[in-house]
């Protein structure tokens, strides 16, 4: 096969970059778009819009429009992840994969992909599926992933071969890789309980010695708006959004806490690096964080 898959971590190296099909390859409101077809369903609006927000556009894993790539062709892609890798599948048309018993899989990494992970006891998914699906994180987890940040354009056709490969197995009922699942699966149930403190107005805090801001669901399975953890090994706190909410910004609050050198993202962002917290600041973060989400709707 001579198709290539290129990954461009940023916009300004995609808008330098041709390819015949781009799957996700999304970079905020920009779309590095395809010569033949642009798979891509997260802009609010546009030709792009996904139908979870309205539009059109199903996920890349689950668009039946996805032309095959010509021999010598090129995907493209901004990063790695189940949808993603769906799409190229798609595109690269390898059997196997879709129709059938699989659809409802599908189904399910597309809800993934637009709700995320922590709204997953909401999707009413089979025990088979979410099996495969945790599976595959955990496959996922072990290998490299797609980092941004690099500063060129890189041929990963070989690291989404490994993800095929890989994926075809767990879908056959490799017992290795489900059993590698199931213990991801746990690993992560007891991440969730051995770092709870408390849930209050929608916001967990959570304190443990390893990365806990994925954890948005309380060990009795509630949905919460925010994490605010403390991390015992760094000294560090760390607080995010599961989803976006208009009017805050995690990056402005812990800026307004502890200066200019506290920094981040609107979704995530964290105190100043190599300034050791206290649980006085874990508890000053937790008052912002609720007081900037209690009077937003969710």
């Amino acid at each position: 096969m001579t198709i290539r898959i290129l990954f461009a971590p940023t916009a300004d190296l995609a808008k330098g970059t041709t390819a015949d099909i781009t799957v996700e390859a999304e970079y905020g409101s920009h779309v590095w778009e395809g010569s033949l077809f642009t798979a891509a369903h997260h802009q609010k609006d546009g030709p792009y819009r996904g139908r979870h927000q309205g539009g059109d556009q199903p996920s890349p894993c689950n668009n039946h429009d996805i032309p095959l790539c010509p021999e010598g062709g090129v995907i493209g892609v901004s990063h790695f992840d189940l949808d993603t890798l769906g799409g190229v599948l798609r595109a690269m048309g390898l059997p196997g994969f879709f129709g059938g018993r699989l659809a409802s899989f599908w189904d399910l990494a597309e809800f993934v992909d637009v709700n995320g992970p922590h709204r997953l006891s909401e999707s009413e998914a089979s025990e088979e599926d979410l099996a495969y699906l945790h599976a595959f994180w955990a496959w996922s987890s072990a290998n490299r992933n797609l980092q941004r940040g690099l500063e060129a354009v890189t041929n990963v056709t070989t690291f989404f071969l490994d993800a095929e490969v890989a994926l075809r197995a767990i879908l056959q009922g490799d017992e290795a890789l489900l059993a590698a699942g199931q213990e991801f699966r746990e690993a992560g149930e007891r991440l969730n309980a051995d770092s709870f403190v408390d849930c209050d107005s929608g916001v967990v805090c959570r304190v443990h010695p390893g990365f806990t801001n994925h954890l948005y669901v309380t060990p009795k399975g509630c949905v919460a708006k925010a994490v605010v953890a403390f991390n015992q090994a760094q000294g560090s706190i760390t607080i995010s959004l599961a989803q976006p909410v208009e009017g805050v910004s995690c990056r402005e609050i812990v800026q307004d806490l502890w200066g200019p050198d506290a920094g981040g993202h609107d979704g995530i962002a964290g105190s100043p690096r190599g300034v050791r917290m206290r649980f006085g600041d874990l508890n000053s973060a937790l008052a912002q964080v609720q007081c900037h989400l209690r009077a937003k709707p969710w």
